[in-house]
């Protein structure tokens, strides 16, 4: 393929990457039900996910794994202990170190977030099950790629001309 035909794709590329992203970003706004009694936005029941896959994790690991601020993940957590799906817990020999682990009612919203996605990836599965090696390298290095325009422009200073 020439440079003029891939650029031609990787502006298509892109625009399509922009749809799902607003897409993505309207998903954001919705919470749903996990089997809890109140529903949970995906910020929250992606925190419950990620501190029921890690058991003790704290503010920073959290932030870390989802890719998002300190701060922001503070925000959830806060709104998740009022919701008393999680609970924060200090280690014995240090006060200032706190870790999080789920109540019962957010082991519900994990189990039913679990739920929600194995019916969700069924379409993944079945695509990946006729899909070689290469082809899924492939997919990982453009996401790869994707992420790190995220991060360049997440850390560039912010100009009223871009």
């Amino acid at each position: 393929m020439n440079t003029i035909e891939c650029e031609s794709i990787a502006k298509q590329l892109d625009e399509n990457f922009h749809r799902i992203a607003n897409k993505l970003s309207s998903v954001e706004k919705i919470p749903r039900n996990y089997g809890t009694t109140s529903p949970l936005y995906p910020s929250e029941i992606h925190t419950i996910n990620v501190i029921g896959l890690n058991p003790g994790s704290n503010v920073t690991e959290l932030a870390k794994k989802q890719g998002v601020t300190k701060g922001a993940v503070s925000q959830v957590v806060a709104k998740l202990v009022k919701k008393k799906l999680i609970v924060k817990m200090k280690e014995v020999d240090n006060e200032k170190a706190i870790f999080l682990k789920l109540s019962e009612e957010g082991l519900k919203a994990f189990e039913g977030h679990r739920a929600f996605h194995a019916g969700m990836h069924l379409p993944l599965v079945e695509l990946l099950e006729n899909a070689t090696q290469n082809q899924i390298d492939f997919v990982e290095q453009f996401l790869l790629v994707l992420e790190s325009f995220c991060d360049q422009a997440l850390s560039e200073p912010h100009s009223p001309t871009r």
